[in-house]
């Protein structure tokens, strides 16, 4: 619609300008013309520029997610890795359903920023807030609809909520794990299989127990708070 307003005011100082005989009257309806063009193309800058006519719109998706590791781990796995030259951003590696073949691979983009959070509970999630921009009214969308940004993505911000029954690791951390937790000699060894007698028994009777210990014992062995 602001293009057809244009067009009109474009058209009218034109006519204006050339068929009025009277001076003043001429001068008059041409100014006022030219301004409404004005006016138009003022609008339009704004409404691409700030988003003039327009208000935002939050819609918040919360969504489980499931280890990246094995299901004879007995505990959860969020991996991440860092990306970019500053490292503040991370990719996320996981799965989204339960019986999932494949992790899925979360990359952050330009408008999307993440982070990681502790809850209680034994499930994780994924929670989106998505910021996008709408016009406040039918009308403003009549009048600027036509430039095609309605809806347009401001800001997208995802949280990983992580249980304690699970470990958020980088993805070196991951590959390094099983070296780490190796017992190298053979009273070590001993002890270690020992635990793990005794962690076997536990996950029979109480699983989530069983999961904080083990994401408790990375923890320790990463020095993870």
């Amino acid at each position: 619609m602001i293009i057809i307003i244009m067009a009109v005011f474009a058209v009218l100082a034109f006519f204006a300008n050339m068929m009025i005989k009277p001076k003043g009257l001429r001068l008059t309806v041409t100014v006022v013309m030219f301004a409404g063009l004005v006016l138009s193309v003022v609008g339009i800058v704004a409404n691409m520029h700030d988003h003039y006519g327009m208000t935002e719109e939050k819609k918040i998706v919360k969504k489980e997610i499931h280890s990246a590791g094995s299901s004879e781990q007995g505990f959860g796995l969020l991996l991440y890795q860092g990306v970019g030259t500053n490292g503040t951003e991370n990719v996320y590696i996981y799965k989204n359903t339960k019986d999932a073949t494949k992790n899925t691979v979360a990359k952050p983009d330009l408008h999307t920023t993440s982070d990681r959070v502790a809850i209680n509970g034994t499930k994780a999630y994924k929670v989106t807030t998505t910021t996008r921009y709408v016009y406040q009214s039918s009308g403003w969308k009549l009048l600027f609809g036509i430039v095609g940004n309605n809806n347009q993505l401001k800001h997208r911000h995802v949280v990983y909520q992580i249980p304690n029954t699970w470990v958020a690791l980088t993805t070196e951390q991951a590959q390094s794990l099983q070296s780490k937790m190796a017992p190298k000699t053979d009273k070590e060894k001993m002890i270690a299989a020992e635990q793990q007698k005794q962690l076997a028994a536990l996950a029979q009777k109480d699983p989530n127990k069983a999961a904080m210990m083990q994401v408790q014992q990375i923890k320790k062995i990463y020095n993870i708070n």
